[in-house]
């Protein structure tokens, strides 16, 4: 953990591309169909994923942050991006840019299905909002947004949970599978 600071959309993705990597040089993975997601820091490091790389067919980003300046000033507890970048986005600036996957969005491909609780304080709507926005709006790139009703950080309802789910295989069907999508 203390690696990532200072380093934060770095070494993670390096692990975890090493990861594919390997589950694919081993035959249990396909390179031709690996979709990514996650939630929290789990959406975050998706976000980051796509910013990176056109490797993965499909993605599904929950409450994943892509601006992380926006996050210190918006989120509920502002220590965290402080102390992954070593200060504030005044004082550390570039800490903070290249932490933001934002500013790489313009190389992403990767259709993407985006989910978010309504009333999520720990990554705040927003930040899922501004990447649905730059995947539709600006790069013609096929996605999503799911917003889940009276949902916080995470989903708590079974229904919300379940349309999730079910939202998330569809999409992975449609572009990893190939099956006519829903």
């Amino acid at each position: 953990m203390t690696d990532l600071v200072g380093r934060e959309n770095e070494i993670e993705l390096e692990d975890i591309l090493s990861g594919v990597d390997k589950l694919i040089a081993d035959g249990i993975a396909d390179p031709e169909r690996i979709a990514v997601a996650g939630w929290s820091n789990g959406g975050y490091l998706t976000n980051c994923l796509i910013a990176k790389t056109d490797r993965f067919k499909a993605a599904s980003s929950g409450a994943g942050i892509v601006d992380v300046t926006m996050e210190w000033g918006t989120n509920d507890e502002p220590a965290f991006p402080m102390n992954f970048n070593r200060g504030t986005p005044w004082e550390v600036p570039e800490s903070y840019r290249r932490a933001s996957p934002i500013f790489k969005f313009g190389k992403v491909r990767t259709p993407t299905l985006f989910h978010v609780g309504e009333n999520d304080l720990r990554c705040p709507r927003g930040q899922t909002d501004t990447a649905h926005r730059a995947l539709k709006e600006f790069l013609n790139v096929e996605t999503e947004l799911l917003v889940y009703p009276g949902e916080e950080h995470g989903l708590d309802s079974y229904s919300n949970c379940r349309a999730k789910l079910t939202w998330e295989l569809a999409w992975f069907d449609h572009f990893v599978k190939g099956k006519p999508k829903q």
